[in-house]
């Protein structure tokens, strides 16, 4: 068997080698949540430049709509609306109010996300949700609905509480013909829904606060491999 002081240093140098790694990798994580924000935040600066996109009986490109602004005529359909569950608005529970739009002159719908609202007390309870009568007129900013999520069990659709929406996922729930994008109303009358944004990633921390995040987080990774090679080369004199 290998003496235990001649496995300490073994030990020590791949301690230091993972610590190190897992700085550096930090460090580009944050370098990649940087671009993202970057690309993010100059996509919707174009988009808002640009005149609105019209949703009608045709099915819009998804990539070509996607943090575009978009402009929507039809009635609402509350008895296929979906509520996000989960959703925290300064500091409270509640969901986000999804609702599908039927579209004017069309068998086409267009899911809108209206906003936030405060859940009950009891879990067992829904919120009360108006929706207006008649024909609307809807704008705000398209998107795809992020499709990467971790769900734990089968069951991720019970009734009208959701945990994750897809285009394709309320498409064959409802039956419906759908949009593939989403659109987040950012106008309308006053319903006691809190609109929230499309990228609420894009109006957090910038880019720039990234970058010094990635810069401890290599200094980091730096410190501890200086402070590795002084502790070997103390060891190595003792010698």
């Amino acid at each position: 068997m290998s003496d235990p002081k001649e496995r300490s240093p073994f030990y020590a140098a791949l301690a230091m080698c993972l610590l190190t790694l897992l700085f550096i990798a930090a460090g580009f994580w944050q370098v990649a949540r940087a671009h993202y924000k970057e690309r993010l935040q100059a996509e919707m600066a174009a988009a808002a430049s640009e005149a609105p996109l019209h949703a009608g009986a045709a099915l819009l490109d998804a990539h070509v709509a996607h943090m575009h602004r978009l402009e929507a005529r039809g009635s609402w359909m509350p008895e296929r609306a979906i509520l996000l569950d989960n959703k925290v608005q300064d500091g409270v529970v509640g969901y986000e109010v999804v609702t599908p739009l039927k579209l004017e002159k069309s068998d086409t719908v267009l899911l809108v996300d209206r906003g936030w609202i405060a859940a009950p007390p009891l879990r067992s309870e829904l919120p009360d949700v108006t929706t207006p009568d008649g024909t609307v007129s809807v704008a705000g900013i398209a998107r795809i609905p992020n499709p990467r999520f971790i769900e734990l069990g089968s069951q991720v659709v019970t009734g009208r509480v959701w945990q994750n929406l897809t285009i394709e996922r309320y498409a064959t729930w409802s039956g419906l013909r759908v949009q593939p994008v989403m659109l987040y109303q950012e106008d309308g009358a006053v319903d006691g829904l809190v609109r929230v944004a499309a990228a609420p990633e894009a109006i957090g921390i910038n880019a720039d606060r990234h970058r010094v995040y990635a810069l401890t987080w290599f200094s980091l990774a730096g410190v501890t491999v200086i402070l590795g090679a002084l502790n070997w080369w103390k060891k190595k004199r003792l010698v």
